[in-house]
């Protein structure tokens, strides 16, 4: 019975074999030029969020800028934002609360502060990232100071 399974394994193999070395044409496939045309960059220029307008409030303005130009949403996930269902970044839903004890002798708004300007600069133990060092400083660079004072309110919120 083993010799006989063992022949026809044998045979398979060298049909196998045979087959794969039979000459062939070569296939040519012709890789496609990437060359952006006029229009494809128009509509990435017109469909760029616009910038968040000051309305006064600190906290609705870091909103603005957690659900749209931050595009922090994309990452992030808050319970109670429909659109924040990020699953690559540290939940947020509880920051605020959170914040406050992630790293002693520094306060809630000054962690959540250095958090977004220099994500890699602590990193607390417990808190998982789906995929390590992904959120970079470059990411919030263009960020303004009030951008940034803005969402550290926002986020302060969130308890």
């Amino acid at each position: 019975m083993k010799k006989s399974l063992l022949v026809v394994l044998l045979g398979i193999l060298l049909a196998t074999v045979s087959c794969a070395s039979a000459q062939t044409e070569p296939v040519r496939v012709q890789e496609p030029t990437i060359a952006p045309t006029a229009e494809v960059v128009k509509d990435i220029v017109t469909k760029a969020p616009a910038k968040v307008e000051s309305s006064g409030d600190p906290v609705k303005q870091g909103y603005d800028i957690f659900t749209g130009t931050g595009g922090c949403v994309a990452c992030h996930k808050i319970e109670n934002i429909p659109t924040a269902i990020g699953m690559v970044g540290p939940e947020l839903t509880y920051i605020g609360t959170d914040s406050e004890t992630r790293q002693p002798g520094v306060s809630a708004k000054d962690y959540l502060y250095e958090s977004i300007r220099e994500p890699q600069a602590f990193v607390p133990e417990g808190v998982e990232r789906s995929v390590p060092n992904l959120m970079t400083a470059a990411i919030t660079a263009r960020l303004t100071e009030d951008e940034v004072t803005a969402l550290v309110a926002f986020l302060l919120e969130q308890k």
